[in-house]
């Protein structure tokens, strides 16, 4: 017997597999992330007088036709080691120009395409960039970032610390001083990630949380702090962290010699474009389980959420983006950056290759740049069945469009089918089982039908629920457009 708690509604909305929650009852499916493709190509490298190596904290945003890159940069400019904050732009994403700007001077008189700091003798860890259509036009443009205070700033009360800046176009920044450097329990020696949420109307922030157990040495994790104005902002709150899968894990020689043995060192947290309450974080998983921190490598994780509370993770702890080839760019340390850029049926990431590790003592720390992964438009969890095939049904649900449509990928033998449910398990007449036109074949938008009728808009608003049949098949969302 079916029990009948609320329905959940879906509205028109794509529907992912972030989590088991539509898998009310299951046989032989599971929940199965999907790694992008990587090229091992960097888009972007250090090819300027002032860049001596690219750095890992960098933003990648499209608006129109327009791509838009705000990238770290080392640069042993002016006789002392510093980092800005570049700018580059690109018509297809791949091909990136450095334009000419002259808003920061650095060793010459030839313009260049620093845009941050603003202070001749600071520095900052790059920044996380996002254009905010909530605020006002002269700070259009928001950024974190870890600045380092010259000796001048610190003079006016300005110290080392997580500052924001903001913009009216993303080249000319200032620092903003009311509010900052944040405490809220955030770090601030990494990339801090910052956006304007439309369905929480509020500002999220993601931040590595440091901390420094009795006993133990130094722990990161994954936190959260919002904010209404971006000057005021919660206290931050661990979402994730290692836990005892990472900590019990085999290395070498039986039990590692420095505790944690793997922590978080980049938060990574992004919200998926054109899904309402739908987060991922892309964290730096950071290996050191000895004393000297060997191997200090790190790869990228994923973990998913639709509240910012509650995350799930898969069992295997298998990486999202792998490290690449020996002696290659991204051989040491991967750096998800955000965003994820809707690119026709993909989403586009871009990510840090350092070809060392963290110590420096493996491989070249100047060898490194910015690349591309692509992904499948809200491929990041499958719900998969094996050749033996599997089903299941979601709990109740009620929906707003008028037909349903299907993202997903089988194999040449692979098929599914599609039902509509009372609240008590029945089928409903026109849309059971054995009317449901067999589904094959590999798309994002893929319309279900029954006896090759897609209308369901007699349903919409009633309480139903949809049970799947499939063999060989990879489902990665559904949705009733409207």
């Amino acid at each position: 017997m079916y029990e009948s708690p609320p329905p959940i509604d879906i509205g028109t909305d794509r529907q992912l597999f972030l989590d088991e929650l539509f898998l009310a009852d299951n046989r032989g499916i599971r929940l199965k992330v999907n790694p992008p493709s990587q090229d091992h190509i960097p888009v972007l490298v250090a090819d300027q007088p002032w860049e001596q190596a690219i750095g890992c904290y960098n933003t990648v945003s499209r608006e129109d036709a327009t791509f838009r890159m705000w990238y770290d940069v080392m640069s042993e400019a002016e006789g002392r080691t510093r980092r800005f904050l570049c700018y580059a732009e690109s018509s297809d994403g791949c091909c990136w120009h450095k334009p000419g700007l002259g808003v920061i001077p650095c060793g010459g008189d030839a313009p260049n395409n620093i845009v941050a700091p603003v202070s001749a003798q600071a520095s900052q860890q790059g920044g996380s960039v996002f254009r905010d259509e909530h605020g006002s036009a002269e700070h259009r443009y928001k950024l974190w970032t870890k600045y380092q205070a010259s000796d001048a700033d610190q003079q006016e009360g300005i110290g080392t610390g997580l500052w924001a800046m903001t913009s009216p176009d993303g080249i000319r920044w200032q620092l903003l001083r009311d509010g900052y450097p944040l405490k809220a329990g955030a770090a601030a020696d990494t990339q801090s990630i910052c956006f304007w949420d439309e369905d929480l109307q509020r500002y999220v922030g993601f931040v590595r949380i440091k901390e420094f157990p009795a006993g133990r040495q130094r722990t990161c994790s994954v936190g959260v702090t919002t904010s209404t104005d971006f000057i005021h902002w919660t206290q931050a709150v661990q979402i994730h962290a290692a836990d005892d899968r990472d900590e019990n894990a085999p290395v070498p020689g039986g039990a590692p010699q420095w505790r944690p043995p793997m922590d978080y060192y980049v938060p990574g947290g992004m919200k998926i474009p054109g899904v309402p309450n739908a987060y991922v974080i892309l964290p730096n998983a950071y290996y050191h389980w000895r004393e000297d921190a060997f191997p200090s490598t790190m790869d990228i994780r994923l973990a998913t959420s639709r509240n910012l509370k509650t995350w799930w993770q898969p069992t295997e702890r298998e990486p999202f983006l792998r490290l690449g080839p020996d002696g290659s760019a991204a051989a040491g340390m991967l750096f998800a950056n955000p965003g994820l850029i809707p690119a026709g049926d993909e989403l586009w990431l871009y990510y840090a290759g350092v070809g060392s590790d963290h110590r420096g003592q493996q491989g070249d720390r100047s060898h490194g740049g910015i690349f591309r992964a692509c992904l499948r438009r809200d491929g990041f969890v499958s719900a998969d069945a094996a050749y033996a095939g599997g089903e299941f049904t979601t709990p109740l649900l009620t929906f707003a469009g008028t037909r349903l449509e299907l993202n997903m990928d089988g194999s040449a033998g692979g098929w599914l089918q599609a039902e509509i449910l009372t609240p008590e398990g029945q089928p409903v007449a026109g849309y059971s089982l054995s009317e449901c036109d067999v589904i094959r074949g590999n798309a994002v938008r893929k319309p279900v039908t029954w006896k090759e009728r897609q209308e369901v808009t007699g349903l919409a608003g009633q309480p139903v629920r949809l049970r799947f049949v499939m063999r060989s098949m990879k489902l990665y969302a559904f949705q009733f457009p409207g």
